[in-house]
C-alpha cells in the first residue's frame, strides 16, 4: 500500500469531521457520503457517523471517539487516534484518548446500522411488551387487595351443610308455629264436597265436637265458623281454625275463597264425578290450588273389599290431578282429631299472587253513607291481615267492585282470641294525602303529539266530494245546520273506518261479513237421561246455525290458513292499503312506535318491566302486619255495590295492590285452550278473564308464542298449542294465574282456557297476515302468466314490488301486467308445475280493542242446587 493510499483515509476522516462540525453548528444533517474511489476507504465509517452507539461501559461517547475507534481497527493503529484527538478536541476529551491508548482492546463498539444512506431512529416500543417491561417486579393493586379464596376441606364443607340444613329446618318450624297460632291469624280452611250426597255441615259439626278442648267462638257476620282451643283447658294443639263452606254452584264464591284460603278440604264419595264437579276441579287446579287434604266418611262401615274398591275408584278419578293422594278417614273422634292435627301442621303450598300481596277475608262489613247526592260512602270491613303488610296509603281492590283508596285502618281487639293473649291496644292509622297512592289509571292523551301532515288539494277535493255524497238519517223537520252536528252511531263509524278489526269491510265477501258476528255460541251439551219430547225444548236454531258457521270458518282456516279471495267489487289497493309486504317475516324490522292507535296515548308503559317487577316485589313493605285483626275504612264506595253484596251470597275478599297495579296497559297472558271447550273461540270475542285476584271482561287478540320481534295473529284459539292473549287491562305483576271463561246465552260460564301472566308490554308487535292466491295460466321455462290474483292493471302495478311465493317453495316477482283484466307476467327462480299456486303475503299490525269492563255478571248454574239447611248451621257465606 502506497503512502497516498494510507493518507487518503486520514484526509477523508479530517474532511468528514470538519464537515460534521459545520453541520452541527448550523443545525444541518450529515451530507451524503462521497462516491467513487474514496468510498472504498471510508464507506464503512458513514453508518458509524450517522448512528448513536453505546459502549459496553454503559456511558455515551461522542461520535468522534467512535470514528477514532473505527480507524484504530481498520488502518493506522493506536497512535493515529492520539494525533487526531489532540488536533480536534479540547482538554476534557483527553480522558477518552488515554483510555484508547492504554486499553484499546477493552473498548467494544456496538453499532446499529440501518439502510445505507438513511437515518434510522430507535422505534417507540409500546404495547404489551412495554407494559410487561414497565410493570416488571410490580404488583397490581387488585392483586394485592384481593384475598385468595379459601378452599374448604371436608370438615368445613360438612359443617356448612349442617348449618344450611339447620337454617332451613328452623324456617320450616317457624312457619309451622306461626300457622294458626294463638297470636296469629287462624288457619283458613275451605270445605268443598265433591258430590251432592255428601253433607258438609254434618261433617263440620262432627269436627267441632270431636274434642272437648275445642270451642266454637262465632260464625261471624259472614257465616264462617271460628274454632279455637279453650284457654283454660289442655292446650293440645294451640291453634285456631276458620272453616267456610261456600256455595258449590256459585263459581265466583268458590274462586274468591280460593284466593285467600290456605287449606282445601275435599270430601269424597263413592259416586263418580259429574261434569260440573270435574270442570270445577279444573278451575281450581288452574286458578289457585292451595294445600289439599282428601277426606272420606263411612269407610269404617265398609268391608275391606268395598273399602279397597272405593279407594281405587277415588284414585282413578283424581289420579290425573292429585297423584299419590292419601285419603283420611273421618268417622271417629280420634280420626277427626288426627285430621285437625294434619290441618294445623300441613306444609303450605305457595301461591304467587296471594303471598306477594296483603289480603284479608271479610268477616264483618258496614257501610256509612256520607254524601247522599253522590250515593257514595265509606265501607268498613274487618278481618285478619294475611300475606304482606297492608299500608294505609296504598290502594285496595275488591274483586267485582273495583279499586279504591283507604282512609283509615283501625287496630282492634281480636274478637276470636282468648283474653289471656288479647293484649292489642286499639289504635288507628290515617292516610296521608301527600303519600297516598293515586287512583289515576289512564294517561291524559295529548292530541297534538301525533304527527300531522297537511292534506293535498286532491285529498281536500276527495273529502269534499265524499261529504257531499253522505246521506244521514235524521228526524223529520231537522234543519241542515242541526243535521251537520248529528254523529252517526258508534257501530256504523267503526264499521266504516276500523281496519284493525278481524272482520274488515262489510262489502268484501261473505266470509268477511260472517266475521263480524260477535254473539257467543253455545256448545251442544248432552244431558243424561233426557227424554226425547224435552230434547228440543230449550234449543235455539239460530244459535245452532251461527255455531255451524263458526265451525266451517275454523275448518277453512285450518285447511287454508290466512288465505283470502281478492274482492271483485273493490280495488285491492284500497282494500289492503294498510298492508305491506315483507321479504322475511322474521328478519325484516318493524318499528313498534309506528302508527299507534289513540288508545296507546291512554296507557302506561315501562322502560324495563323486569327490573321494575323485581324492585316492586323485593321492596320492604310497611303497614299493618300479617296476623293483626283490623278494620279497614274504604273510601268512596258506591252504595249500589254494597246493596248487591248484601243480597248475594258470596265470599268477600280485599286485596292490597302493589305499586303501578292500578294503571292501564297492554297485558300479555300465555293461555292454552281447555280440552272441555269444543266451541271455536275467535280473536276479539268477548271473554271473562280471572287474572290473579282480578276478574273482568274484555276482547283479546291471540298471537303465536315464539321468539322474535313480530308475532303472527291467530284468528282462532288453537286447541293443540299455547298462544298469547293480549288485551287492555290494569297492570298485574307475575306470577299470576289466568282462567278464561265465556258466557253462554243461558247465563252460565264455560271454561275456555287456562294459563298465566306473561308480561306487560305494549310494544309487542302482533301482525295479521293475509295471503292472496293466483293460478298459473301459461307456464314457460321460468316465466309464468298468473291470473285471478288481481282483476285490474292498477292493482298489479301497485303490488308489483312485493315478492311472490308458491306452495312448492318457488320465489319470484311480478314483471309486468298483461292486458287490463288482471293477467300478469311473473318470473320465478325455477320452473313452476301446473298444480302449483302463486301466493302473495301481506301484513298489517293489529291492536286489541279497548273493551275492559270491571263488571262480570254472576254465573247462573243450569242445574238447580240441592236443598240446603239454614245458614246458622251451614257455613254458606253471606256478605
Amino acid at each position: 500500500m502506497s503512502l497516498g493510499d494510507r493518507a487518503l483515509p486520514l484526509v477523508t476522516v479530517i474532511y468528514l469531521e470538519a464537515t460534521r462540525l459545520a453541520c452541527l453548528i448550523s443545525g444541518e444533517y450529515l451530507p451524503s457520503p462521497p462516491t467513487g474511489r474514496a468510498s472504498r476507504y471510508f464507506g464503512f465509517l458513514y453508518p458509524v457517523l450517522s448512528s448513536h452507539s453505546r459502549f459496553a461501559y454503559g456511558s455515551f461517547l461522542p461520535p468522534h471517539a467512535l470514528w477514532c475507534s473505527a480507524l484504530v481497527d481498520r488502518c493506522f493503529g493506536t497512535w493515529l487516534v492520539g494525533v487526531y484527538a489532540l488536533g480536534l478536541w479540547t482538554t476534557w476529551k483527553l480522558t477518552i484518548f488515554l483510555a484508547l491508548l492504554t486499553r484499546p482492546n477493552r473498548i467494544i463498539v456496538s453499532v446499529s446500522c440501518g439502510t445505507f444512506g438513511e437515518q434510522t431512529n430507535k422505534p417507540h416500543k409500546s404495547g404489551k411488551s412495554k407494559g410487561r417491561r414497565h410493570d416488571k417486579g410490580k404488583l397490581d393493586v387488585k392483586a394485592v387487595t384481593h384475598h385468595k379464596r379459601h378452599e374448604m376441606n371436608r370438615t368445613e364443607r360438612k359443617n356448612q351443610m349442617q348449618q344450611l340444613r339447620k337454617t332451613k329446618r328452623e324456617e320450616v318450624l317457624r312457619q309451622k308455629r306461626k300457622l294458626g297460632g294463638l297470636k296469629s291469624e287462624p288457619v283458613l280452611v275451605m270445605i268443598l264436597p265433591l258430590d251432592d250426597s255428601v253433607n258438609a255441615s254434618e261433617f263440620l259439626e262432627k269436627l267441632q265436637s270431636c274434642d272437648e278442648d275445642l270451642e266454637k267462638l262465632s260464625y261471624g257476620q259472614s257465616g264462617k265458623l271460628i274454632l279455637n282451643h279453650k284457654a283454660n283447658g289442655c292446650f293440645r294443639f294451640k291453634q285456631r281454625y276458620t272453616f267456610m263452606i261456600p256455595n258449590k254452584f256459585d263459581l265466583h264464591s268458590i274462586m274468591d275463597a280460593l284466593k285467600v284460603c290456605e287449606i282445601l278440604l275435599l270430601l269424597h264419595s263413592s259416586n263418580p264425578l259429574d261434569d260440573y264437579t270435574d270442570s270445577l276441579l279444573s278451575v281450581i287446579m288452574a286458578h289457585a290450588l292451595p294445600t289439599t287434604i282428601h277426606v272420606a266418611q263411612g269407610l269404617s262401615k265398609m268391608n275391606p273389599k268395598k273399602k279397597a274398591e272405593f279407594r281405587k275408584q277415588v284414585q282413578k278419578t283424581l289420579d290425573s290431578r292429585f297423584p299419590d293422594i292419601k285419603i283420611h278417614q273421618a268417622d271417629t273422634s280420634q280420626e277427626l282429631q288426627l285430621l285437625l292435627r294434619q290441618i294445623g301442621s300441613q306444609k303450605q303450598r305457595s301461591i304467587g299472587f296471594r303471598d306477594n300481596r296483603p289480603h284479608l277475608l271479610v268477616e264483618n262489613m258496614l257501610f256509612e253513607l256520607k254524601d247522599p247526592d253522590s250515593n257514595k260512602g265509606t265501607l268498613k270491613v274487618s278481618g285478619y291481615i294475611r300475606g304482606q303488610p297492608l299500608n294505609v296509603n296504598g290502594l285496595v281492590h275488591l274483586p267485582g267492585w273495583g279499586t279504591f283508596q283507604m282512609s283509615q285502618i283501625d287496630y282492634i281487639h281480636d274478637p276470636h282470641s282468648s283474653e289471656k293473649f288479647n293484649t292489642v291496644l286499639q289504635t288507628s292509622e290515617t292516610a296521608n294525602p301527600i303519600d297516598q297512592e293515586s287512583l289515576q289509571s289512564e294517561m291524559i292523551p295529548d292530541p297534538m303529539e301525533g304527527e300531522q301532515t297537511w292534506p293535498t288539494q286532491e285529498e281536500l277535493d276527495e273529502a269534499e266530494n265524499k261529504s257531499k255524497r253522505e246521506v244521514k238519517k235524521v228526524a223529520e223537520g231537522t234543519s241542515e245546520y242541526q243535521a251537520a252536528w248529528i254523529v252517526e252511531s258508534e257501530n256504523e263509524e267503526s264499521d266504516a273506518s276500523d281496519e284493525d278489526s278481524q272482520e274488515g269491510s262489510a262489502v268484501i265477501s261473505d266470509s268477511e261479513n260472517e266475521e263480524e258476528i260477535e254473539d257467543e255460541m253455545e256448545t251442544a251439551e248432552s244431558t243424561s237421561e233426557m227424554k226425547d219430547e224435552n230434547y228440543d225444548k230449550n234449543m235455539d236454531m239460530d244459535e245452532e246455525r251461527q255455531t255451524l258457521v263458526r265451525f266451517k270458518e275454523e275448518r277453512m282456516n285450518q285447511m287454508f290458513p290466512d288465505e283470502e279471495d281478492t274482492p271483485l267489487d273493490i280495488e285491492a289497493r284500497k282494500r289492503y292499503q294498510k298492508y305491506r309486504g315483507l321479504k322475511s317475516f322474521h328478519k325484516d324490522p318493524w318499528d313498534p312506535m309506528e302508527n299507534l292507535p289513540e288508545e296507546y296515548g291512554r296507557i302506561f308503559r315501562f322502560q324495563n318491566f323486569k327490573q321494575t317487577k323485581k324492585n316492586v316485589l323485593t321492596s320492604e313493605k310497611e303497614g299493618a302486619e300479617p296476623g293483626e285483626y283490623v278494620t279497614v275504612h274504604i273510601a268512596d264506595v258506591p252504595q249500589s255495590l254494597y246493596d248487591n253484596a248484601r243480597t248475594e251470597k258470596s265470599v268477600m275478599t280485599v286485596y292490597g295492590l302493589l305499586p303501578h297495579e292500578q294503571k292501564m296497559s297492554v297485558v300479555n297472558t300465555l293461555i292454552r285452550k281447555h280440552p272441555s271447550c269444543k266451541v271455536p273461540i275467535k280473536s276479539k270475542d268477548t271473554l271473562i278473564f280471572h287474572v290473579g285476584f282480578r276478574r273482568f271482561t274484555c276482547k283479546p287478540i291471540f298471537s303465536e308464542h315464539k321468539a322474535g320481534n313480530k308475532f303472527k295473529l291467530e284468528r282462532f284459539l288453537p286447541s293443540d298449542t299455547a298462544v298469547v292473549a293480549s288485551f287492555y287491562a290494569p297492570i298485574t305483576f307475575p306470577p299470576a294465574s289466568v282462567v278464561v271463561f265465556r258466557q253462554r246465552p243461558n247465563g252460565s260460564h264455560e271454561l275456555v282456557a287456562t294459563g298465566s301472566v306473561l308480561d306487560v308490554d305494549p310494544n309487542r308487535v302482533v301482525v295479521k297476515r293475509i295471503i292472496l292466491s293466483g293460478h298459473p295460466f301459461k307456464i314457460f321455462k321460468r316465466s309464468v302468466v298468473v291470473r285471478f290474483m288481481f282483476f285490474n292493471r292498477e292493482d298489479i302495478n301497485y303490488f308489483k314490488s312485493i315478492e311472490l311465493r308458491t306452495k312448492y317453495a318457488r320465489q319470484g316477482h311480478i314483471r309486468e301486467a298483461l292486458g287490463s283484466h288482471g293477467h300478469m307476467k311473473c318470473v320465478f327462480d325455477k320452473q313452476l308445475q301446473s298444480q302449483d299456486v302463486v301466493l302473495m303475503h301481506l301484513y298489517k299490525r293489529v291492536y286489541p280493542k279497548w273493551t275492559y269492563d270491571n263488571y262480570v255478571p254472576t254465573p247462573i248454574h243450569t242445574v238447580s242446587p240441592p236443598e240446603i239447611t239454614s245458614v246458622e248451621t251451614v257455613m254458606d257465606t253471606t256478605s
